[in-house]
């Protein structure tokens, strides 16, 4: 039998308050009516004020029942959020790190470049000065300087857009202001700030969205769904070394915009389907996975951003969330 959640708890106690209260009132009337009417109506109406007070007495459990079970529910969402913050600061340090060692490479080649064109400069002049400059010295010269600053720019430009990408998320990431994205290039900006994970896996990812599609939405928590369900395909869908592709597709329906994510890989068995949602579920427990990512993902689609997610799986045959996120529509509270 399937555990009774803390909201539904509340309700039922409301609606036992509501029933007792009308019990009472009932009562109350059945006394004032037996006033006016024939036989004992002393004993009634002493039986009556008997009902009454343990009408009230349950009446008062109950309402300190009410009271304690809103301070529980009160106290553990207290304790999601900060779970929350918890693992979205994970998930950034997590991406500092995977962008720092990325960028490296680039700077790496750059320097090294630039350090073969110093050499060379260093030898040409040195011909120039002792007179022992061959025009076939200079001509050299010169297609290392093009060789040169061909690797130079190509990988300085690769650095300055990792670390656009990753400026970009990142700060997104630990804000929560509302803004109109272009959402094609936002996707493909939180895409290129997975990289040194995707680029360690045979996975490819295809983004299928209107180049014109813009949303209102809050860009940090859109980057943090995309990074999990990437995240998770990575950990669950896929063995090691194994090819697969991720498709993440964005429509416009009706003041909304109807995102789908799905991958090629494993599936979900279906006896976990409805537990993938929950706090600390995992399979992947001691081997790195949380049991937060998708309960996360979950918290912000419905709460950050007022919207639905429904999850599809067949094993063997892959997993996909379908999102709708109401373009600029806040969420209550």
């Amino acid at each position: 039998m399937s555990e009774v959640s803390p909201q539904e708890r509340i309700a039922q106690l409301e609606r036992k308050l509501v029933s007792l209260e009308k019990i009472k009132n009932a009562l109350m009337a059945q006394v004032e009516r037996s006033t006016d009417s024939t036989g004992d109506s002393y004993s009634l109406f002493v039986h009556n004020l008997t009902l009454q007070h343990y009408v009230e007495m349950q009446t008062t459990e109950l309402r300190e029942s009410n009271q304690q079970l809103h301070k529980a529910l009160s106290d553990l969402q207290s304790a999601t959020d900060q779970i929350i913050q918890s693992e979205k600061l994970a998930a950034l340090g997590s991406l500092v790190a995977g962008i720092a060692h990325e960028v490296n490479t680039p700077l790496g080649i750059g320097v090294t470049a630039a350090s073969h064109l110093e050499e060379s400069t260093a030898a040409l002049t040195k011909a120039f000065e002792s007179g022992a400059m061959r025009k076939s010295d200079f001509t050299a010269f010169l297609a290392t300087c093009q060789e040169a600053v061909r690797i130079i720019l190509t990988n300085l430009g690769r650095a300055a857009n990792l670390i656009q990408s990753f400026k970009k998320i990142a700060v997104d990431q630990s804000s929560e202001s509302w803004q109109t994205i272009a959402l094609e290039g936002y996707l493909k900006d939180i895409i290129v700030s997975l990289t040194p994970r995707l680029k360690k896996t045979k996975i490819h990812v295809d983004i299928h969205c209107p180049s014109d599609l813009r949303i209102g939405t809050m860009p940090g928590a859109l980057s943090q769904i995309v990074t999990n369900l990437v995240t998770n395909s990575l950990m669950h869908a896929f063995d090691p070394d194994e090819e697969g592709t991720i498709e993440i597709t964005a429509k416009p329906k009706k003041g909304a915009v109807v995102l789908r994510y799905a991958d090629n890989g494993k599936g979900i068995p279906r006896e976990n389907l409805n537990k993938i949602f929950e706090p600390f579920f995992t399979t992947k427990r001691g081997q790195g996975g949380s049991g937060l990512g998708l309960h996360l993902t979950y918290n912000i689609v419905t709460r950050n951003l007022n919207g639905t997610i429904t999850v599809n799986s067949t094993v063997g045959e892959g997993t996909s969330f379908t999102m709708t996120l109401p373009e600029g529509v806040k969420a209550a509270g």
